[in-house]
């Protein structure tokens, strides 16, 4: 297959009245589906939209789904946009992908008028359904959509995915996993972050059905298992922050999940104090650490962790999916065992939109066995443990020079999140000031400094002790769940 409208065609013919996704208000089946794409699709070639992107609010509703697919199959792309977001930051998304159409799903949202665009609200009776195809051919090179994430500068950047690429991680991902029509998806992850496009994809691909779990029931973990037993979800890969929550709020000496048999966890490192909570409640579940990053449509490697034996005080990131090749970059040359990850897999993204010097700095060249490779450079160190597994090391910004030593600020880190005081953790670095600073929660009244780092001794040596800590009522995150580093840089 070429285009993520096949995986639509085939799931619809295979079984039209099976359900595709669900909200908890509304199920759509992939007949419905179908149906609410090629009418989305139709509509907007009538209004003379094609090969644009479309922005799409990206509101926890399975019409959010038949909205992107409608995008797609009438030969446009779709940009999700955060619906929770200033109207300050979408405007910029907005001009700097040059949507001029939105796609709006609740009161209240921004309607991009002072940017040109126009407004229509889709959701109800208002999303147009046809028996009719629209007449445009789809291929894979086409851009399916264009996701932001924000930089290190905190502007948006705008990466395009092409169906193929998209098409070329799924089928990788499905082999690996052996997922199925019968498999029920627990999505936690928002529609306007990529982690989000597995769920969707998948549940394309095989005719499984996905669930969006409303956010509300991570806030109540009791609720939010009652929900997956409810739903009879059997897979979820969702960030480790939602997945820690349910085990430091004791959640399990409540109530079990019935019918998972899977847990994924993506998007940054979770701690394995976490998830020893996980597998000492549900020890015959499978727990697979998932690796990714924007640049690339969906993962590129993936560690099963291993049953009733202990976790290792740094989970690896595993092996490389079917499609992708994984190798260790430094100095200008590949070496064997420790540096930066370098991918390649026709699941690259295409670009960084109209930022060509960032483009060329990621995605390169390079020669491999004597031929031209096009690899891109996650920024992310890795080195091999003894069973051939990679295992994360730091973010390249990640590792500074310190007192004369190089240092990994994510090995400081993860021995301060291995603490069993700890909530969570943050490690960063001033460099003007020389200090290593930790950020935390924790439950110890009055923790110092000297009481962290006598902690820390046998764990660390003296030179990697960090030097300053603040501890938060709460640790700040991002709306994807991970650790608001940006902003704890500001407190520096």
């Amino acid at each position: 297959m070429s285009s993520i409208i096949e995986y639509l065609d085939a799931s619809c013919e295979a079984y039209p009245k099976a359900v595709a996704v669900a909200d908890g208000a509304r199920g759509l089946t992939f007949e419905a589906l179908r149906r609410m794409a090629w009418g989305l699709g139709g509509f907007l070639l009538e209004k003379g939209v094609c090969g644009q992107a479309v922005g799409v609010y990206a509101q926890r509703k399975a019409e959010v789904i038949a909205a992107m697919l409608g995008c797609a199959v009438s030969g446009n792309s779709y940009v999700p946009l955060n619906p929770d977001a200033p109207a300050e930051k979408t405007k910029k998304i907005l001009a700097h992908a040059g949507v001029q159409v939105i796609l709006g799903f609740a009161d209240g949202e921004y309607d991009g008028a002072d940017a040109g665009c126009e407004y229509i609200r889709m959701d109800g009776e208002c999303f147009p359904v046809s028996d009719t195809r629209p007449d445009v051919t789809v291929r894979g090179e086409d851009t399916l959509y264009i996701i932001y994430t924000s930089g290190s500068t905190g502007e948006p950047k705008g990466i395009r995915k092409s169906h193929g690429s998209v098409v070329d991680f799924i089928e990788a991902y499905v082999r690996e996993l052996g997922f199925t029509h019968e498999e029920i998806l627990g999505n936690q992850t928002p529609f306007c972050f990529d982690a989000s496009a597995k769920d969707i994809y998948l549940m394309l691909k095989t005719g499984a059905r996905m669930e969006i779990i409303p956010s509300e029931k991570f806030i109540f973990p009791v609720q939010l298992i009652e929900y997956l037993n409810e739903k009879k979800i059997t897979f979820i890969s969702w960030v480790p922050s939602a997945l820690a929550i349910v085990a430091r709020l004791r959640t399990f000496r409540d109530i079990l999940p019935t019918t998972v048999r899977r847990v994924a966890f993506v998007g940054e490192v979770f701690p394995v104090k976490d998830l020893e909570a996980w597998r000492t409640a549900l020890p015959e579940l499978e727990y697979i650490n998932l690796y990714g990053s924007s640049e690339l449509a969906g993962v590129c490697a993936l560690y099963r962790i291993p049953k009733h034996i202990p976790c290792p005080p740094a989970l690896p990131i595993g092996k490389p999916l079917g499609n992708s090749k994984i190798y260790l970059w430094e100095d200008g040359k590949l070496v064997p065992d420790r540096g930066e990850m370098l991918v390649a897999s026709a699941a690259l993204a295409d670009e960084y939109i109209h930022d060509p010097e960032k483009t060329a700095v990621t995605f390169t060249e390079i020669e491999i066995d004597g031929k031209p490779t096009r690899v891109l450079h996650t920024g992310d160190w890795a080195r091999y443990d003894e069973n051939g597994d990679l295992v994360f090391i730091s973010r390249g910004d990640g590792q500074i020079k310190y007192k004369g030593y190089r240092i990994e600020l994510g090995e400081i880190e993860a021995a301060v999140n291995a603490l069993d005081f700890i909530g969570r953790a943050c490690c960063l670095y001033n460099a003007e000031k020389e200090r290593i600073t930790v950020f935390c929660t924790t439950d110890r009244d009055g923790l110092r400094l000297r009481d962290l780092n006598a902690a820390l001794e046998g764990r660390l040596v003296d030179y990697m002790l960090p030097r300053r800590l603040v501890v938060l009522d709460e640790m700040p995150l991002n709306a994807n769940g991970k650790i608001d580093r940006p902003y704890l840089k500001t407190m520096l």
